[in-house]
Formats: C-alpha cells, structure tokens, sequence
C-alpha cells in the first residue's frame, strides 16, 4: 500500500522540526562559549516543543515532547546560573557597588554548577543521545496527516490557555502564576511564527491580520515577565545568602527595581 504523499504544509512543518533538531545538536556539541551553546540549544528546545504541542493531536508526538522536556529541564539550572550573573550585573552597574561581591558568588556558583554538570555527563554526550531519540520518533511520526486546519485549532487551543493563565495571574499574582502565564505567551508567540513560516495566510488571519503586531505584543510581554522572573530568581539567591555584604540593602535595592518595573507597566 502506498503512504500518502505530505502536504506541502506537512513538509514544511517537518523540514521546520528537523532545522531545530539540528540547531540543538550543533548547540550541545559545540566545544566553544558554553554558555551562549546552552542558552542557544534551549531556546532551540523551546522552539521545537512549541511546533510539537502545536501539530500534536493528528501526530502523536507527546513522547518525543517529553523527551525534549526533559532535555531542557537538565540545562535550566545552567541557565539560569548564568542568567542570574547578567542581572546583578545590570544592578552592579546601576545601583552601585554593592552587588560586586555578589557578583563574584554568583560566577562561583555557576562555574561548579557547570563543572560538575559536565564531570557527569562529557560533552553533553547523553544528552544529544536524548535529542537523538526524539528526532526518531519525530522523523517516524505521521506528517503526511497534518493539514492547515490543525494548526489553526493548535494555535486557537494555545490562545485559550494564555487567556486562562492572564487571568489566574491578575486574580493571584504569585510568582507561580506569573511564570504559568510567562511560558504560555512565549509559547504561544513561537507557535504563531512557525505557523507564519509554514502556512503565512494561516497566522496572519489567526492575528487578524496583524502578524507583526500580535508578535511584537507577545515578545514585549514575555520579555516583561521575564525580567521580573529573573529578579525573583535573584532575589531567592540573596534571601539563600545571609552573610553577603549589606543583605538586607541588596534586598531593599531589588525591591526598588521591582516597584519601578511594575511603574512602568502600569504608566
């Protein structure tokens, strides 16, 4: 019996999967600026996972979804490490001195996070063993099924729950409401250009014709939420060092940055 020939979308869509999978294999096996690799095969990650969820129902594909999941949750403490340095950084800089010798614990901190991460797994070897695995099931998956309108209840199904989680987050403000509502936007913003770049029509009438407009919203809101994550994150690793020089200023100095993030959203 003869497999169905894809649709030019199904192609698309897998030729799209399959550039990310090569963009996190070349970001973990790349031998220079680490950091930069982790944060490149992360977002690669993020990206791929948002095409996955969005094709998933006619697909099948949860199994290699999880795969990836777990892939990125392994370089998130890594990531996060390194991002955390940027911030205080950014405060060193604006608020002064204080934050050097915070500084200074933070770059120790992310080297033996990264050392030993390394010393368990050279060259992140296991974990490409992992993105290999999820391009199996990916590559054996059934693109020739997927049409135009299973992106557009993909993308309908991910507005939904951006929508759920702003409303969550408004009614409680957590920081575990506010980083629900995070990943769902930046979710939903990769899957409106994937679609962008597999059926143009589809993503400009899902925005209503304002693709550009509706990207640049939710890239503005992620990036919002985002800076108020990484603060948090921040904020955790100083309340962990009671000992740092000036504690309770750099606490006083964060809430300040806070209050004037949440000025300017509000102006």
């Amino acid at each position: 019996m003869d497999m169905p020939t894809p649709t030019a979308t199904a192609q698309t869509a897998l030729e799209l999967a399959r550039s990310e999978l090569d963009a996190i294999g070349q970001a973990l096996a790349s031998p220079d600026g680490v950091h930069e690799s982790i944060h490149a095969a992360r977002k690669a990650i993020r990206r791929l996972r948002a095409l996955l969820q969005l094709v998933d129902g006619p697909l099948d594909l949860a199994v290699a979804d999880r795969i990836l999941q777990r892939t990125g949750d392994s370089l998130s403490a890594l990531r996060d490490a390194h991002a955390t340095i940027d911030v205080a950084r950014g405060l060193a800089r604006d608020e002064g001195a204080l934050w050097e010798p915070v500084v200074a614990r933070l770059v120790a901190r992310r080297d033996a996070l990264l050392a030993e991460a390394l010393a368990h797994d050279p060259g992140f070897a296991r974990r490409r063993a992992w993105v290999a695995r999820a391009a199996r099931r990916i590559d054996s998956a059934a693109w020739e099924t997927l049409r135009g309108r299973h992106l557009r209840r993909g993308l309908e199904r991910g507005q939904r729950r951006v929508d759920k989680a702003r409303k969550q987050a408004r009614r409680e403000p957590t920081p575990a409401n506010l980083h629900r509502w995070r990943r769902r936007v930046r979710k939903l913003r990769m899957q409106v250009q994937a679609v962008h770049r597999i059926r143009p029509r589809l993503a400009a009438a899902f925005a209503n014709d304002r693709h550009d407009r509706q990207v640049r919203r939710l890239q503005k809101l992620n990036d919002r939420l985002g800076r108020r994550q990484d603060l948090q994150v921040l904020r955790e690793l100083i309340t962990g060092m009671p000992d740092a020089g000036a504690h309770d200023a750099l606490l006083a100095q964060l809430d300040q940055t806070e209050a004037r993030i949440a000025a300017s959203r509000a102006g």
